[in-house]
C-alpha cells in the first residue's frame, strides 16, 4: 500500500472514529479493517490513525479557530473534516511528507470523496498552517 492509499484509509479511520469519540486506536483500526474488507493496515494508516485519535482535541481546536466568526467545525460535513485532520496532524507532526504536499494530498482525497466545493474550502483552511 502507497502512502496515498495508506492516507485514504487513514480518512476513513478518521471518519469512522469521530462518528463515536469514545472509540480507541485500537477499536478504529479494527473496525476499519472488517470495513474496507483489508488484511491489515500499513504502517503508515496505523500511525495516521493513532495520531489522529490522540491529537484529535488539538486537531479540532486548531481547525475551528480558522472558521469564520459563528462558525463550528460540527457543521462542516465529517468527511471534509476527516480529511482536514488527517492533513493537519501530517503539516504538524509528520516528517514524513512536506506541509505544501499534504495540502494536495488532502486536495486528491477532496478530489475522490468529498462535495467539490470543499475543496476550495480545505484549501484556504489548511494554507493558515503552512510557515
Amino acid at each position: 500500500m502507497n502512502q496515498h492509499e495508506s492516507r485514504k484509509v487513514a480518512m476513513q479511520a478518521a471518519y469512522l472514529a469521530n462518528q463515536d469519540p469514545e472509540y480507541t486506536a485500537e477499536e478504529v483500526e479494527a473496525k476499519t479493517v472488517a470495513t474496507l474488507d483489508l488484511k491489515e493496515l500499513s504502517a503508515y494508516s496505523k500511525t495516521l490513525i493513532e495520531g489522529v485519535i490522540a491529537k484529535r482535541e488539538e486537531l479540532e481546536q486548531d481547525l475551528e479557530s480558522h472558521l469564520k466568526n459563528g462558525w463550528h467545525l460540527n457543521r462542516v460535513n465529517q468527511i471534509t473534516v476527516a480529511i482536514m485532520e488527517v492533513a493537519l496532524y501530517e503539516i504538524k507532526y509528520s516528517d514524513e511528507i512536506e506541509p505544501k504536499a499534504a495540502v494536495n494530498e488532502a486536495l486528491n482525497l477532496c478530489d475522490e470523496f468529498a462535495d467539490p466545493k470543499s475543496k476550495p474550502f480545505v484549501n484556504g483552511m489548511l494554507a493558515n498552517f503552512i510557515k
